[in-house]
């Protein structure tokens, strides 16, 4: 999505074969058969026999084993399986695998506007590019954004990979510096009550573990399903946030009450605790879709960035909601 050379590369009509066969309705099984064994090596790809009208618009697909079973005089449409899976050719590919697991194909039609077949996904290249996501999947939660080879293949300068994995990095220094100023602004607070110093891994780790779970799903959902309700997905998100935080925060009350002996304690972890999940829930989500609908990968906010945000955020809560609440109740 960031460019239109990425668009191009992960489209799905980028990938297809037009060396099928493709024949109309009333077509014979056996001129289909003869097809397939006079002239095997013209096509890419003979798991399926794909029925067209005379306007080259899909109507049906009948697998070879259907096709070897059938008798010689069956006219094709009268065996073929209507309504078949298809995708559009602007269709991303990743969309494009889920379909084709879902449905336990091996080769995916490819279809425009009017139904026209434009082409078939075959198996080989399906496999290619569920390997490719999965990798480039990988690199990404890593912060690592480059040429997948260069960074798998072992002769690849040392120069090279710092250079892939430095920006991540810096962006994390800076974050942590950030953070860094923050937690000082609440020095008064945390020298009164030290304790909260305690809290601060527990309470940044969970915040990102529920914001990294957000961001993930999220992003899995927006390439796999693009036409989702987001008010829908954002609400349900939100009961889930909002349920792991009260589960959390009970939790975490109870250990500070009776581990520490401080009710106040208790409260103050406890309160921040479900803010903070319920936010970071919200925050992964709400951002990820943005950025989708900027036409930006919204898969680009995963790993370090969205760490950052999240313990920025975490953090600046959590002491402002201590500070709020020391200041009550003392």
């Amino acid at each position: 999505m960031m460019s239109s050379t990425s668009e191009l590369r992960d489209i799905t009509g980028a990938k297809i074969t037009t060396k099928f066969i493709s024949v109309p309705g009333n077509e014979l099984i056996a001129n289909i058969r003869r097809t397939i064994m006079t002239r095997p090596t013209e096509f890419d790809l003979i798991d399926y026999v794909y029925v067209v009208n005379d306007r080259n618009q899909l109507e049906g697909v009948a697998s070879l084993k259907e096709i070897l079973q059938a008798t010689d005089e069956t006219e094709v449409r009268h065996m073929m399986k209507r309504n078949p899976v298809t995708v559009d050719f602007h269709t991303d590919q990743e969309r494009m695998i889920y379909l084709v697991l879902k449905h336990g194909l091996k080769a995916m039609p490819v279809i425009d506007e009017h139904n026209c077949l434009k082409g078939i996904v075959p198996y080989d290249t399906i496999l290619n590019i569920f390997h490719h996501e999965f990798r480039e999947d990988i690199l990404r939660s890593g912060g690592i954004l480059h040429h997948i080879k260069e960074i798998e293949e072992l002769t690849t300068p040392a120069s090279k990979l710092v250079r892939a994995r430095l920006p991540s990095l810096a962006l994390g220094l800076l974050g942590g510096l950030l953070a860094a100023y923050i937690v000082s602004n609440f020095e008064q607070v945390i020298g009164s009550y030290i304790v909260l110093a305690a809290f601060i891994p527990v309470m940044v780790y969970l915040s990102d573990a529920v914001g990294t779970q957000s961001q993930t799903l999220i992003v899995r959902m927006i390439a796999l399903e693009p036409e989702f309700s987001i008010r829908k997905y954002l609400t349900r998100e939100l009961k889930i946030g909002g349920l792991l935080g009260i589960i959390f925060a009970a939790l975490l009350f109870a250990a500070a009450t009776l581990g520490w002996g401080s009710l106040i304690l208790g409260l103050v972890i406890g309160s921040a605790m479900f803010l903070s999940i319920l936010f970071q829930a919200f925050l992964a989500t709400f951002l990820s879709t943005r950025l989708a609908k900027l036409n930006i990968d919204p898969a680009l906010a995963s790993g370090p960035l969205t760490t950052i945000i999240s313990d920025i955020t975490s953090l600046t809560m959590y002491f402002a909601i201590a500070s709020a609440l020391l200041f009550y109740f003392q």
